[in-house]
């Protein structure tokens, strides 16, 4: 039976290979084999990265007799992206699986069915730190005078270290299972999170330059700080060098861990994977009910849809987050945006670039590119309710625009305040700004009317993997590119107040003419689909 779990688990780590997320169905061998080129040209990329990153301190580092803290830089980077690459899939593959009650119902011991799981928690670890140690190794064995013992060792870390990022994740999503047993609202809390670990993922490769810099510049102090701080890397890095003593300091070290981790986990398994997560037992109370219009209801479903779904937050609505965020760094920043907006010859362009800044933030939501897809099979809920049509249509538009305009508002006042625009541009740049918003809008959902995935086996698959989400997102910075573009085509035969009045004009026949086909033939699509 164990056997059984762990190849079960393993082929559920590794569909993504073999199996076609849109019907269900198993991958052809060329299918296989062209998705398996397609992944292992894109980890080679990234391999290529770190790459040149190990080149450059390996050099470095050997030359001031410090190779193991060679392997202790890179193992962290490891350990980082290890980490950041199975943590998302920790908490639902751990505690969330949707067999877990079958499985639990079944002869079946739940420290058996824990150690399944963790297996795959573990090969998605390991598939992530081998993009980074694969390069290391390469490097080291140009560059570094190896011995026997080292490079057994170096052979056998890579091994060693991936149990020490299943631990890491292990613990991470224990956190977030405990979490979710006494909050509600998951989903929102769970954007949060994600958007947090992006960012600073994001933050710390800009600033890996200096961080490296900062490294090579005080060897001493910083190898000093990795002996104490990590204390089990540095036993790593010494172990690479051929250190027999320190390699097994390191292996009991991890190994410790990963039983302790196990044996807490197994204690709890059973409790937090039966948990009805976050819900509370709904004690009725009377009162009086209160009738609202058929536009708040549909208005209200629609959100509803759109809080209850993590994948569509993170992928449909980033602008909402950016676009404030963007304000305050503007306000933090405003000497030095002031400072670029005096260059000579860029002041006349002021009221376009900040039409062109709020546009392209707008781009960034595009909420009603999947919304028809994503009714899947409920789709027959919507069409017979007592409401047109057109009324449905209209509540994804609306949806859309309040998520857009909402925080739109802080960044175009941000942006009027640096760059003082007048009067005449003071009410043109939110105007047009809007107009774009609403284009894009109804161009999402008419793409969506025309081009629907209706029999998705996951979600992902209307959000991140279809043509509507993928033409409205690249065709709307290409308009961005394209209002920007044009105008420096003609700046010397149109001023810019007549230009903002011609990309006025176009915009609201354009969104006119689309809102019109949406409320009648667009409606009449929706509900034959």
């Amino acid at each position: 039976m164990t056997k059984a779990l762990f190849k079960r688990q393993m082929m559920e780590v590794f569909s993504w290979l073999y199996q076609e997320k849109k019907t269900g169905k198993h991958r052809s061998a060329k299918g296989v084999v062209g998705t398996a080129v397609l992944y292992l040209l894109l980890f080679g990329f990234l391999g290529v990265i770190f790459g040149g990153a190990a080149n450059a301190l390996c050099e470095s580092l050997l030359s001031a007799n410090m190779g193991w803290m060679y392997w202790c830089i890179m193992g962290l980077l490891a350990v980082f992206l290890g980490v950041f690459g199975s943590v998302f899939n920790t908490y639902s593959s751990l505690y969330q699986a949707k067999d877990n009650d079958l499985l639990l119902a079944m002869p079946i011991p739940a420290s058996q069915i824990l150690l399944a799981r963790l297996s795959g928690v573990y090969a998605m670890g390991l598939m992530y730190e081998l993009i980074v140690m694969l390069p290391t190794l390469l490097i080291w064995f140009v560059n570094a005078p190896v011995s026997i013992m080292g490079t057994i060792h170096v052979l056998l870390i890579p091994l060693v270290l991936s149990v020490l990022i299943l631990v890491l994740s292990a613990i991470l999503g224990w956190v977030v299972a405990l979490v979710a047993t006494k909050v509600k609202h998951k989903k929102i809390i769970t954007v949060v999170i994600s958007l947090a670990f992006i960012g600073a993922y994001y933050y710390v490769c800009g600033m890996a330059y200096s961080i490296f810099q900062m490294i090579l510049f005080n060897l001493e102090a910083f190898g000093e700080k990795l002996r104490i701080f990590l204390y089990p890397l540095y036993h790593m890095g010494m172990a690479a060098e051929g250190n027999a003593l320190s390699m097994l300091i390191f292996t009991g070290i991890v190994l410790a861990a990963g039983v302790t981790t196990y044996l807490v986990l197994s204690h709890s398994f059973l409790k937090l994977a039966t948990t009805n997560h976050g819900e509370t037992k709904t004690v009725y109370k009377e009162q009086t009910v209160k009738t609202g219009s058929v536009s708040g209801a549909l208005l209200q479903k629609e959100l509803r849809r759109f809080v209850g779904s993590t994948n569509y937050m993170l992928n449909c609505g980033l602008g909402i987050v950016l676009m404030p965020f963007s304000a305050a760094a503007l306000v933090l920043k405003s000497a030095s945006v002031r400072d670029f907006f005096s260059i000579p010859g860029l002041e006349s362009c002021l009221p376009l670039l900040a039409v062109a800044i709020v546009c392209l933030f707008a781009t960034m939501n595009i909420m009603t590119a999947p919304s028809i897809s994503l009714e899947g099979k409920n789709l027959w809920i919507a069409q017979s309710m007592p409401v047109s049509g057109s009324q449905v249509l209209r509540a994804k538009l609306h949806l859309h625009l309040l998520l857009t305009f909402l925080p739109a508002i802080p960044l175009v006042a941000v942006l009027e305040w640096l760059t003082k625009p007048g009067l005449v541009y003071g009410i043109l740049i939110p105007v047009v700004s809007a107009l774009f918003a609403l284009l894009m809008a109804e161009i999402g959902l008419a793409l969506n009317l025309k081009m629907p995935n209706l029999n998705w086996m996951s979600e992902i698959v209307p959000i991140k993997q279809s043509v509507p989400v993928a033409v409205t997102l690249f065709g709307g910075w290409l308009m961005v590119i394209a209002l920007a573009g044009i105008y420096v085509m003609l700046r010397n035969v149109v001023s810019i107040s007549t230009y903002f009045v011609l990309v006025c004009a176009a915009l609201f026949v354009a969104a006119g003419w689309l809102h019109h086909w949406l409320m009648t033939r667009g409606a009449k699509i929706f509900e034959v689909l």
